[in-house]
């Protein structure tokens, strides 16, 4: 015999910094006889002990967390992939329109994902599908997704490669230029000529295959550089 006062475990787990958008869902799913449940904190170890918890059917995941108590941005492409790697089962559904952090998260085991701007109807039938078996989105998009993603990665290993040739001083050079200094002020911090430093930059662009300063900055803002 059931226990009456035992809760009943969430079809669905929404995870989600957005307080209106995660209650409108949540009364949504409700009306239409599914049952869900918002999370309380959006800590990740507590997200993950929720759904241990829970034992959702499916975790409605947004990609952009806000911050956690040290005001670190919570990523949910990291949340997405140890969802996943705990066995369940995620939807992201997201405003971000940052198609290559979608991809990560596609190929860190997201099963398919939504944009917000969707019509909640179109999220009941993704949401019915994950419960059915069914594929959640195009499976020709998810492949171009993770074509993407491997495209991408292989894009990062090359550059990488090519930071590795930089010289330390190189290095430090293209720090301070991400910094936002300029050659003359580099040139004065580090007690040399602006033309050794023109050099330095020079080297610096050849060696990472671009054609001036703004790309090396971009490029080395990518890597984390």
């Amino acid at each position: 015999m059931s226990n009456p006062d035992r809760p009943v475990s969430p079809a669905v787990l929404i995870v989600d910094d957005h307080e209106l958008f995660s209650a409108a869902v949540e009364t949504m799913l409700r009306s239409r006889g599914i049952n869900a449940v918002r999370a309380p904190s959006l800590e990740p170890q507590e997200v993950l002990a929720l759904a241990t918890e829970t034992q959702p059917s499916l975790v409605l995941l947004d990609l952009d967390l806000g911050t956690d108590a040290s005001g670190r941005p919570m990523d949910g492409v990291t949340l997405a992939r140890d969802l996943t790697h705990d066995g369940w089962q995620v939807l992201l559904v997201t405003g971000s329109t940052e198609r290559p952090r979608i991809a990560e998260a596609i190929a860190a085991g997201a099963a398919a994902w939504l944009s917000k701007a969707v019509p909640f109807d179109e999220l009941i039938y993704a949401i019915l599908d994950g419960f059915a078996g069914r594929p959640m989105m195009d499976p020709r998009e998810r492949q171009r997704l993770l074509s993407e993603h491997r495209a991408l990665q292989s894009q990062q290993r090359s550059a990488k490669q090519m930071f590795n040739q930089l010289t330390k001083r190189e290095r430090q050079v293209l720090a301070a230029l991400v910094e936002g200094k300029r050659a003359k002020v580099i040139a004065e911090e580090s007690y040399v000529s602006i033309a050794t430093v023109r050099s330095q930059i020079r080297s610096i662009l050849a060696k990472l295959n671009v054609k001036s300063q703004l790309e090396a900055v971009a490029l080395a803002k990518s890597l984390g550089e």
